[in-house]
């Protein structure tokens, strides 16, 4: 027997009730996917003159199996410059090393991440609802339920 459910809150409900994990490695690969432009852009925009800055762009996966409903973005530790990203991304103000007391200067803002997630966001956005459809889509049939 089916149960005929209208949009997604309600088979999300439906789906748990019935002890169906969504939380699952199928909708982290779609969300990483999806996220993807945003990492292209940013590695575009991040400032070419900060050495490997760009190449730490990426997936901070470190947490994936904890967080399967996100994906989060970032500057990647394994790469040497990548405390330099805060630093042009918001700028800085004068700065003096306070073991030597050398001026080491001004880094003006130069964002690069924030930018990228607003070129992107719509598009990003878009496909994660279609990505979540299709997903809850096929778990609603694998379990009996009508939707769509």
């Amino acid at each position: 027997m089916s149960n005929k459910v209208e949009n997604i809150a309600e088979v999300i409900n439906s789906l748990k009730a019935m002890g169906v994990e969504i939380d699952s490695p199928d909708l982290q690969r779609m969300l990483k996917a999806q996220a993807l432009p945003i990492i292209n852009s940013a590695k575009n925009l991040a400032p070419k003159d900060s050495g490997d800055l760009a190449k730490s762009i990426g997936f901070i996966t470190g947490k994936d199996k904890d967080n399967k409903t996100k994906v989060l973005i970032g500057l990647r530790k394994e790469y040497y410059n990548n405390y330099l990203g805060v630093m042009f991304e918001y700028g800085t103000v004068s700065r003096i090393q306070q073991s030597t007391g050398r001026y080491t200067g001004i880094i003006e803002a130069r964002p690069f991440m924030r930018p990228a997630l607003d070129q992107n966001a719509g598009k990003v956005t878009d496909g994660i609802i279609n990505g979540v459809d299709k997903i809850l889509s096929k778990l609603a049939k694998k379990n009996n339920l009508i939707y769509k």
